[in-house]
């Protein structure tokens, strides 16, 4: 193998890692929810759903009847009707927990909790909704890859050193 063969590898190796790095940690957090019946009872899948700052979350109307999603308290959350097919979607600026509920079926009720750039959410407390965003790597794990780039890059290179 030669020097700039190895050498390459090391670039490629460290600029892969730095990309999964940067992709991380500045991506914003995407999630969905569906809105569904089971058992003769509308709801919220997941219940509880977590995103960074700046994060967007999109309801989709995947019932016959037609639904709200409002804020209990405030008015950070505050759709259309939505019937059956449509979306509602909102990026959330801040951090905290956001309660909603359907004005039309009061006893379907989620949250949407918003965590600080960078922080890892907790798996969800339902199942995933149908076309859930899927999870990006976490901070650490994205500099353990970096790391691994890395090494394999030096490695590659002191192969090259050695055969020289």
């Amino acid at each position: 193998m030669g020097h700039r063969q190895s050498a390459g590898i090391a670039l490629v190796g460290a600029v892969a890692g730095l990309l999964i790095l940067v992709g991380s940690v500045g991506a914003g957090s995407t999630a969905s929810i569906k809105i569904g019946e089971a058992g003769g009872k509308y709801h919220f899948a997941p219940a509880t759903t977590f995103v960074n700052v700046g994060g967007t979350v999109t309801w989709t109307n995947g019932s016959d009847a037609p639904h709200t999603v409002t804020s209990d308290a405030g008015s950070e959350l505050s759709s259309s009707t939505l019937n059956a097919g449509k979306t509602f979607s909102h990026s959330f600026a801040v951090t905290g927990t956001f309660s909603y509920h359907c004005t039309i079926h009061p006893y379907m009720v989620g949250k949407v909790v918003v965590l600080a750039a960078g922080v890892t959410a907790p798996p969800t407390d339902t199942e995933l909704a149908v076309g859930a965003a899927s999870p990006q790597p976490s901070g650490g794990l994205a500099v353990l890859l970096f790391l691994v780039g890395l090494s394999a890059g030096i490695l590659a290179l002191r192969r090259f050193r050695r055969a020289a």
